[in-house]
């Protein structure tokens, strides 16, 4: 089934909070932004929806993934291919890439780079890690003026602080999981509302609420997973709607039919034994 992207407030108070971020006078260093969430958080879905969102805006974002980089390029080569420059060797030789970057930064009205995975550019080997650093540091600073908005797991706040003045540029937003309010079940039924059901499923029905929020650990992925899988059984089974049968019977649905599964269910067993 088709992924799609649904408003929520969470997400909405973060593209506010960048949205403000860029929005103001640039300064001698500008302000950054650190999002935090474990795997299936949501940070990819939220960099791509902030993408679609700013492709009419004036001021402009230019996002890199350090994930799936096949071509093994690092942090800096992703960044300047991104903007069209050549980063090859030679060119890095015979050229001073600064005033080029200047240019193109001002005469584009870029305001930001968002940065998705960004700790695979920061657990590499110490030396590594302190180029990485020093570009994010030289990113925000004076010359360049961009905000980064890095998204990554927790522990890239950790390495963050590796460089006590690099850690006070970067104001910290968890992605944090779900709980089970008024919040989690508009987004669950604006979700299922999408999907290609022919009937409408029981918005009354609490422990649906229930069942979802505890199969899937609160985890963005998992919620999207099980709503997935359940309207495919729900229409090959022909009731067309979802009920708490398909979300009970999710995890046998999405190992014997789709070959998926769900995140994080072995630490909580784990926990339990």
């Amino acid at each position: 089934m088709k992924d799609f992207f649904i408003h929520h407030p969470s997400a909405e108070r973060l593209f506010k909070k960048m949205d403000m971020i860029m929005s103001m006078p640039r300064k001698v260093v500008a302000p950054c932004l650190l999002c935090l969430g474990k795997g299936g958080a949501g940070k990819t879905s939220t960099i791509e929806e902030l993408q679609r969102r700013n492709a009419t805006s004036e001021n402009r974002i230019v996002t890199v993934t350090m994930h799936q980089n096949a071509d093994n390029m690092g942090l800096k080569e992703l960044f300047l291919a991104e903007l069209g420059l050549d980063t090859s060797r030679r060119a890095r030789q015979t050229r001073r890439i600064s005033p080029e970057l200047q240019h193109i930064i001002k005469s584009e009205n870029i305001k930001a780079i968002v940065i998705d995975e960004v700790h695979d550019a920061l657990t590499l080997s110490p030396f590594q890690r302190k180029i990485n650093l020093s570009l994010l540091k030289n990113l925000s600073g004076a010359t360049y003026g961009l905000s980064v908005f890095a998204f990554g797991v927790p522990d890239a706040a950790r390495f963050l602080r590796e460089d006590p003045q690099l850690a006070r540029r970067y104001a910290v937003h968890d992605l944090e999981s779900w709980e089970n309010g008024q919040d989690f079940r508009n987004f669950v039924f604006s979700y299922i509302h999408r999907l290609p059901l022919k009937k409408p499923t029981d918005f009354r029905d609490q422990d649906l609420c229930l069942a979802i929020i505890e199969k899937s650990l609160g985890i963005t992925d998992n919620i999207v997973k099980i709503l997935q899988a359940s309207a495919w059984a729900a229409i090959a089974d022909g009731t067309e709607r979802i009920t708490l049968n398909h979300i009970n019977d999710v995890e046998e649905i999405m190992a014997m039919e789709l070959g998926t599964s769900l995140q994080g269910l072995e630490q909580v067993i784990m926990e339990k034994e």
